[in-house]
Formats: C-alpha cells, structure tokens, sequence
C-alpha cells in the first residue's frame, strides 16, 4: 500500500529522467559522440535509406488521396486546400518519375537530395515521437510549466500554461502547439492575441528536426549549446514580435460565448507529480502519439519531397532566395560575415521560409565560420514560420493570421534572430567555447 503511494512520484522521476537522458545526455557509441535519440536516428535512418523513395511515395499516396476525399466530403473547398494538394500530387509525380528514371540529370539530383533529407526527417520525428512522452505526459513539461507562470505574462504577454504548449511543441511538433493553441481559445482560456502569439512565437519545429539541420552544418558536438541558442534566440524573438505590428494589432479578446477561465495554482513539483498519477500507461501513450504524429508525417512528407527540389531548382536557376536573404545581409556585416559567405549565409536563410532544413541542404560545407554557421543553423528554427508543413498546419487550425502577416512576422523574427544568435555566438567564441 505504501508503495502504490509513492508510484506518481516514481514515474515523475523515471520517466522524466528517461527523456531528459535520451534527448539531451551525450553517449559515446562506436567513437561517435552524440545525444542518444541522434544514435537511434541514425540506426533507422542505415536500415531505411534504401527505401526511402518507395516510403515516401506511399505516405505522399496516402496524403494526396486522404486530401481529395476530405475535398469531396467538404463542398466548400478553399485555394489553400488545392494548393497543398497540388503541392502533394506534383511531389508524388516527382517521386514516379525518379522510380523510372526519365529525369533529367540536374532535377533527377535534387529529388535524390529530396528524397534523402524528406526520409531524414521521417526519422528523425519518428524516434522523436516514441520518446516524446517520457517528457510531455508524466510531469517534466507541467513542472517547469509552473515554474514559468510568474514571468510568462510579463515577458510574453501570455498565461503561464503557454509556456506548456511552447515546451511540448519544441519537443514534439509545431502542429502539437498549433492544436492546442486553437483548443485553448475555443475553451477561453486564451485570447485572439495569445492564441497568435503562442502559435507564431514558440510552436517551432522539433528537436527531431532540429538534429538533420545540425548534422548538415557539422555543430552536433556543439548540440546542448544550440539547443539553448534556439530556444534563447526564439523566446527573446518573441517577446519583440508579441509587440510590434502584426501581432499587436490582434484582438485580445476570448473567443464568442467562451468564459474565461483561471488556471490552477499549484506548485511545481505538486504538479509535476499530479499530472505523473493521471497519465495513462506509457504504452497508450506511445500509440496516441504516433497515431496523432502519422497525419503530420504524410503531410510533411508530401509537402517536403515537392518543396525542396523546388527550392533547390530556385536556388541554383533564379537566385531569388539570395535577393530574398539579401535584406538581412547589414546585419550578416556587423558579425563579421562578409563575402562571398554573407551570400550563402543570406541565401540560406531567405530559403529557409519554404523548408528549414534546406538551409543546410544548399549551405552544406559552404560556410566555414562558426558564426555563420551558428546563424544559418538557430535562425531557420527561431524564425519559426515556413511553408512546407507550418503554414498549412497553422491554417488548418484555423489561427488568425493572414499571409501577409505571416511574412511580415517571418521578416521580424528572422531580423531579430540573426541580432540574437551573433551576440551569442560571439560570446561562446570569446569564451573559447568553440576551440
């Protein structure tokens, strides 16, 4: 009897130990030092590679026809449900055309380097999400949620409890923060504005996307300190964009016929273990998340396999994404990126709007400062909004933002990311810390 007593507060800590271990304890395996989830990454990705195309042709089939029957279901279709389809059925034709070899050299290349980081990223938010519980259902999440309360109203002009949904996003997927995000305004317990704010401010990509960008720059020996550059880099981002046009201007009012509603006050570690005793088995857990994770996979599968040749055929034809980045390129200057790498490093980040990780793709040994290197890795993911997977995502949950705002806020972040990450790659480097 004593000890069923104690089982809540066993499973806070064990199982909370489990997840800070596998994502962010560095384990030496066969003279590769990593944190344990990228070794596991690693294993699925040599086991899957050689399948990746034939993977990915059936999660983008999956999505295309999931897409047409809830378009034939719904008659009030919208331009943004044919868009990504389109952007789906033409990723999907990519991949056909790749299996029969009737590509032309250059666009048979970029749909292999499509192919190969799409099957990456699979990867990557599949071991993600089977450990993603460990930390999001049996108290850590709630616990250093508590712990946030008093300065998140100060600092990001929202309740407490975002600080929840920002750390389960980081940790599990943007569309997780996007979900909830909307469930918490149809409930009253977030305004317009806080709704907006939490969904373009913390609800970034997830450490398990996070790991391919960092492998293509050559910074996972650097991992627990850029984990905390992003996550530095996109609360103080936020912060800015949270009062400044476009997000100002949103209504900070509850939603129609909602009462608002208080939120709890407990401690931290009373919280912890309370939400420890009321989580499920951690094998319904596991399921749950992968059954909610599956839809998110085929939707960025069949957006990614499109956007990055896409991206990439922009990138090496048109030069847009370099006049695109060309904006950020003074502030690139004061860090002491100059050259020839200013351009890479802006073209790197103008094309990270369309997919984060193709900012590694297209800079990959391109850069060779660290500070440039820094900049191009943090700033994809603290800038928070892009078009293959977050906007449709974002739309889907129906957040009040239109496209302009979006790219407005896009700008901003990216502006103030870049300020954020040079000083902090700056004072690491004066540290020494980058030997």
């Amino acid at each position: 009897m004593k000890i069923k007593k104690y089982i809540p507060l066993l499973r806070f800590i064990i199982f909370s130990g489990i997840g800070v271990f596998v994502f962010f304890v560095r384990v030496n395996i066969g003279g590769n030092s990593s944190i344990f989830a990228d070794h596991l990454i690693s294993l699925l990705k040599n086991a899957l590679k050689a399948d990746y195309l034939y993977i990915i042709m059936a999660l983008t089939a999956y999505s295309v026809i999931k897409r047409v029957t809830g378009m034939l279901k719904n008659k009030d279709r919208t331009a943004t449900d044919i868009f990504f389809l389109t952007q789906a059925v033409l990723g999907l034709f990519l991949c056909l055309l790749k299996v029969f070899g009737v590509l032309p050299q250059n666009l048979a290349a970029m749909t292999e380097s499509a192919v190969n980081a799409t099957g990456n990223i699979l990867c990557a938010i599949f071991i993600t999400a089977l450990f993603i519980p460990f930390l999001t259902e049996y108290g850590l999440v709630d616990f250093a949620g508590v712990l946030c309360r008093p300065f998140m109203r100060k600092l990001f002009l929202t309740p407490g409890s975002s600080a929840v949904i920002g750390v389960s996003a980081f940790l599990g997927n943007y569309s997780m923060g996007h979900i909830i995000s909307r469930q918490m305004y149809e409930e009253g317990r977030f305004t317009e504005k806080e709704c907006v704010i939490v969904a373009t401010g913390f609800s970034t990509c997830s450490i398990g996307l996070m790991i391919n960008l960092v492998n293509y720059m050559g910074l996972m020996q650097y991992w627990e300190a850029y984990v905390a550059t992003v996550l530095l880099s996109t609360f103080l981002t936020t912060m800015l964009t949270a009062r400044i046009y476009p997000v100002c201007k949103k209504r900070n009012e509850y939603v129609k016929g909602a009462s608002p509603e208080p939120e709890p006050r407990h401690g931290a570690f009373r919280t912890g273990v309370l939400k420890a005793s009321q989580a499920a088995p951690l094998w319904k857990n596991v399921i749950n998340i992968l059954r909610r994770m599956f839809p998110v996979l085929c939707e960025i599968t069949g957006t990614s396999v499109f956007v990055i040749p896409l991206g990439m055929f922009l990138a090496e034809y048109t030069g847009i994404f370099g006049i695109i980045g060309s904006i950020f390129r003074p502030l690139l200057y004061m860090f002491g990126i100059g050259g020839s790498e200013a351009v890479q490093c802006a073209g790197a980040l103008g094309i990270s709007i369309l997919e984060p990780v193709l900012a590694g793709v297209i800079s990959e040994g391109a850069l060779s400062s660290v500070a440039a290197k820094w900049i191009a890795a943090v700033v994809p993911y603290s800038a928070v909004i892009f078009f293959a997977g977050f906007v449709p995502s974002l739309w889907r949950c129906r957040i009040q933002c239109r496209m302009h705002e979006l790219l407005i806020i896009w700008v901003e972040r990216v502006a103030a990311g870049i300020m954020i990450t040079g000083i902090i790659a700056k004072l690491l480097q004066l540290m020494g810390f980058f030997g």
